[in-house]
């Protein structure tokens, strides 16, 4: 007869197979005929003596219940946070959605990199904004010292001084006019990389999946989820944010970026709005019972 193993209880050794024909019958240890170990769900061939199983052989390729397994209580319990609450799928989604490309880099081969493997990027983009910060003093304390000279030459003998010796031959009014738009130019030129200042918070984006994660272990205890949804959805937005201003950031000679947003990160900040309404009251389980 074939069956499956209902229950076996390892210290006494005893167990309970439920035969094809609908009806329970005990086995003892003694009676396994099989180098595997026994687990409930396995399905077996035996032979029968009074009430008892004897014989028994595990079916070849048979495995676990798949039908016992889906009806097992974690994962009626999964399905129902599924279907009955939004931040629960969400939160799931947003942790793999960390995993997933958040930026593909040009300058690497294509390389995509996923949310918590931006460190090699941010440190190379960081070390950068460090030398161009540092060459940018260098050219401030310039201008400062041509600045002080020059308005040094005019107070003394007015802007029409010849100043060959400070500039391309002209007066010291018009080399201090040029001088003028040069740092002008400059300072310019810098305010294009103020977002060099948000790499210090790349560190943010890992809120992300640990947020996913809290968030995931609330809703499975059953507790308020409110607050979670909001903070997650906001680290959500900001790390989309922070992603952006890598990416404008990550510029080559020409202008074109090294790296763009991958699909990852547009899933992260659609994922962090829903949350965020969700937590709002705004928007709830298309799945969930009235």
């Amino acid at each position: 007869m074939k069956g499956r193993i209902l229950g076996f209880t390892p210290s006494s050794g005893t167990g309970t197979i439920t035969g094809d024909d609908g009806n329970r019958y005990g086995f003892s240890h003694v009676e396994w005929r099989s180098d595997k170990p026994i687990a409930a769900g396995t399905a077996v061939d035996f032979e029968l003596r009074g009430s008892e199983a004897i014989g028994i052989y595990q079916i070849a390729g048979a495995g676990i219940d798949v039908a016992a397994l889906t009806s097992s209580p974690a994962v009626t319990k999964a399905r129902a946070l599924a279907t009955g609450t939004l931040a629960f799928p969400l939160a799931i989604l947003l942790l793999i959605a960390s995993i997933m490309p958040a930026t593909n880099s040009l300058a690497r081969g294509g390389q995509s990199l996923s949310l918590l493997g931006l460190g090699p990027v941010v440190t190379e983009l960081s070390q950068e904004a460090k030398a161009e910060r540092e060459m940018a003093e260098s050219r401030a304390k310039d201008f400062d010292e041509r600045e002080k000279r020059l308005q040094a030459v005019i107070a003394t003998t007015g802007p029409g001084t010849p100043i060959g010796m400070f500039g391309s031959g002209g007066s010291a009014g018009d080399a201090l006019k040029e001088l003028q738009d040069e740092r002008a130019q400059s300072a310019a030129s810098q305010e294009s990389h103020m977002g060099a200042f948000l790499l210090s918070f790349m560190w943010l984006v890992y809120a992300v999946p640990l947020l996913a994660l809290a968030l995931i272990g609330l809703s499975w205890t059953g507790r308020s989820l409110r607050t979670a949804s909001l903070a997650a959805g906001i680290s959500g937005v900001i790390a989309f944010g922070l992603l952006w201003n890598l990416t404008s950031l990550a510029t080559i000679g020409d202008g074109m970026s090294m790296l763009t947003l991958g699909f990852g990160a547009w899933i992260i900040l659609l994922t962090s709005i829903a949350l965020g309404l969700s937590g709002l009251g705004k928007i709830r389980n298309p799945l969930a019972t009235a």
